[in-house]
């Protein structure tokens, strides 16, 4: 198990994350208004499509850009890990602030809020298993 953690976890991690974030920008740039529809997004005006789908195209491509190509250069690795722990933590930070703090919330917006957690305990366990594995890498 502790073999596991430490070789194929952090690796997998990222390649998942790179996958899901890949096909997320992806849906972003085929079907924008389903998508911020579902989000709970409806804009007024054109333009407002076009400067939510840049930060979402862009950021989620980014992110998996990011994501697969720490798998392939060992050096970028735990940069990456450490990424997308502030990432989701700080994602369900301010999604924990809406449901809890203002009662702003639905289904969807409760699964995302688990996804988030899940995935920073994930991306925390991979980068202290990969910190274990690799003791002069840090």
């Amino acid at each position: 198990m502790q073999n596991f953690i430490q070789k194929v976890l952090p690796r997998g991690f990222l390649i998942v994350n790179g996958a899901i974030y890949g096909v997320l920008a992806a849906l972003f740039v085929v079907t924008p208004r389903v998508w911020f529809a579902n989000l709970g997004i409806e804009l007024i005006d054109e333009m407002g499509y076009t400067e939510l789908q840049t930060m979402y195209v862009g950021m989620m491509g980014s992110l998996a850009a990011f994501s697969l190509m720490a798998v392939s250069f060992r050096g970028m690795l735990e940069p990456a890990l450490v990424l997308f722990l502030l990432s989701y933590a700080a994602l369900a930070a301010v999604r924990s602030w809406g449901i809890f703090f203002e009662g702003l919330f639905d289904d969807f917006t409760l699964r995302l809020l688990y996804a988030e957690l899940l995935s920073a305990a994930l991306a925390l366990v991979s980068l202290l298993g990969h910190r274990r594995g690799n003791p002069g890498s840090h």
